[in-house]
C-alpha cells in the first residue's frame, strides 16, 4: 500500500492529505481523535488535488473555528484577570486630586503666596498687587491665566500706555511679567506674554518745591490725620508710606526720630522736636506705641493711592496747581504732590547751610546724586551765599 503525504507545511487544525493507492485520503484531528476519510480524487492530477484540498478545508472548518474559539476564550480570561487586577490596584491607590486651572481672580493671592516670588517690602508688595488687580479688573476674573496670550497682553499694554506715565507703565509691565514667571511656573505656563513687551522711556519729570506761602496755605487748609501726614513729610522729609505709618515708638527721648525707610531699608535719624510740638498743638497726644495717624496707616495698607489723593485734594483746596499740561505730553503730569514735601525739606535744608552729606543721611538717599536731584536751591539763597562769601 502506497502512502504519501502532500509534503506541504500545514497549520494546526487544517488536517492533511495522504496518497493511498492512487487516491487522496483526508486525515485530521477532531475533539481529540483522529478522523480519516477517503476521496475519489486521483493523485497526480493537479485539478483533483485542488478539489481534495478544498474538501479537506470544508471538513476541518468546524475544527478550526473551535480552535480559534478556544484561543479567544483564553485571551478573554486573561483580559478579565488583568482588568480585575487593575481595579484592585486602583482601589488601593490614593485618588489624584483634580486641579482646576488658575483663573485671574486668584492671581494676586497666588502671586503673594508663591514660593518663587522675589522678596520685597510691604509697600512694594502692595503696589505690585494693585497693578496685578488692575489687569484682572480689565481682563475679567473668570479668564484662565493660561488664556492670556500675546495679543491680549499687547492690547492691555496699549490701553495702559495711553493713560499712565512711562515710569508707571514700566512698573505695571514689570509686576505682570514677574507674576507670570512665579505663578506660571506652578501652573505649567511656559510662555510669558509680558516679557517681550517693550518698556517706555520714562519722562524726566520732577515734583516742584513748595513756597513758604504755599506751605502756610496748605497747613491752614488741612486738618486731622491729613494735616499730621503733611507735617511729617514737611518736617522729616519722609516718603508717603513712611509718613503714613509713622509710629510713636520711633520718637526718642531727645526728640529725634529713628525710622527704617520702607523703600531702601536705610535707618535714618531725624530731628523731630518741631514736628512733635506741632502735633501736640493739633491735639495729638504722644504715646508709648501705636500709629501716630491710625486712619492714614489703615488707608495706606488698603490702597496707597487713596492717601496720595487725599493729600492732592488738600493742595487743590489750598489753591495750588497740582498738575501741568505741556505740549507733546499725552496727559497732564503731576507737579505738586506729597513728594513735593520731601523735595521742599531737602531744598530748605541745603538752603539753610546743612552740608549735602548730612542731608543725604537724613533722608536716606543711597547716593549724593540723588540728593542733588532733590535740591532746588532758590536764586535768593545762592545770591545770599555768594554775598556772605564776599564773592
Amino acid at each position: 500500500m502506497h502512502r504519501q503525504s502532500t509534503g506541504r507545511r500545514r497549520q494546526k487544525g487544517t488536517g492533511t492529505l495522504l496518497a493511498r493507492n492512487g487516491r487522496w485520503v483526508m486525515r485530521w484531528r477532531e475533539d481529540g481523535r483522529v478522523v480519516q476519510e477517503a476521496t475519489d480524487f486521483r493523485v497526480g492530477t493537479k485539478a483533483d488535488r485542488s478539489r481534495a484540498e478544498a474538501l479537506l478545508a470544508e471538513r476541518t472548518m468546524v475544527n478550526r473555528l473551535k480552535l480559534r474559539r478556544d484561543k479567544l476564550a483564553v485571551l478573554i480570561a486573561e483580559r478579565d484577570e488583568l482588568t480585575a487586577k487593575i481595579e484592585r490596584m486602583q482601589a488601593k491607590a490614593s485618588p489624584l486630586p483634580v486641579r482646576e486651572m488658575l483663573r485671574l481672580a486668584g492671581l494676586v493671592d497666588a502671586w503673594e503666596h508663591s514660593p518663587w516670588r522675589k522678596d520685597c517690602s510691604d509697600v512694594q508688595r502692595a503696589r505690585r498687587s494693585a497693578r496685578l488687580s488692575a489687569f484682572v479688573a480689565w481682563a475679567g476674573g473668570d479668564v484662565l491665566m493660561s488664556a492670556v496670550d500675546d495679543r491680549m497682553a499687547a492690547e492691555y499694554a496699549s490701553e495702559l500706555g495711553a493713560r499712565v506715565s512711562g515710569l508707571t507703565f514700566n512698573a505695571h509691565l514689570h509686576a505682570l511679567a514677574a507674576a507670570w514667571k512665579a505663578v506660571g511656573r506652578a501652573e505649567g505656563i511656559k510662555h510669558n506674554p509680558w516679557a517681550e513687551l517693550a518698556p517706555k522711556r520714562p519722562e524726566t519729570h520732577s515734583r516742584r518745591v513748595l513756597t513758604v506761602e504755599e506751605v502756610e496755605r496748605i497747613l491752614a487748609t488741612a486738618a486731622g490725620d491729613v494735616r499730621a501726614l503733611i507735617l511729617a513729610g514737611l518736617r522729616l522729609g519722609l516718603r508717603i508710606g513712611d509718613a503714613a505709618r509713622l509710629r510713636w515708638e520711633f520718637f526718642r527721648a531727645d526728640d529725634s526720630a529713628e525710622i527704617k525707610t520702607a523703600k531702601t531699608g536705610a535707618v535714618v535719624r531725624l530731628p523731630a522736636g518741631k514736628l512733635l510740638g506741632e502735633l501736640a498743638a493739633s491735639g495729638f497726644e504722644r504715646r508709648a506705641s501705636g500709629y501716630v495717624m491710625p486712619r492714614m496707616a489703615e488707608m495706606y495698607e488698603r490702597d496707597p493711592s487713596q492717601v496720595s489723593r487725599a493729600v492732592v485734594r488738600v493742595f487743590k483746596s489750598a489753591g495750588i496747581e497740582t498738575s501741568d499740561k505741556r505740549e507733546g505730553w499725552g496727559r497732564a503730569r503731576p507737579t505738586a504732590t506729597f513728594h513735593s514735601l520731601r523735595h521742599t525739606f531737602v531744598t530748605r535744608a541745603i538752603e539753610a547751610g546743612v552740608p549735602a552729606a548730612i542731608v543725604q543721611a537724613l533722608v536716606g538717599h543711597a547716593t549724593a546724586a540723588m540728593t542733588e536731584h532733590y535740591t532746588h536751591v532758590s536764586a535768593a539763597a545762592v545770591l545770599d551765599a555768594f554775598t556772605r562769601a564776599g564773592v
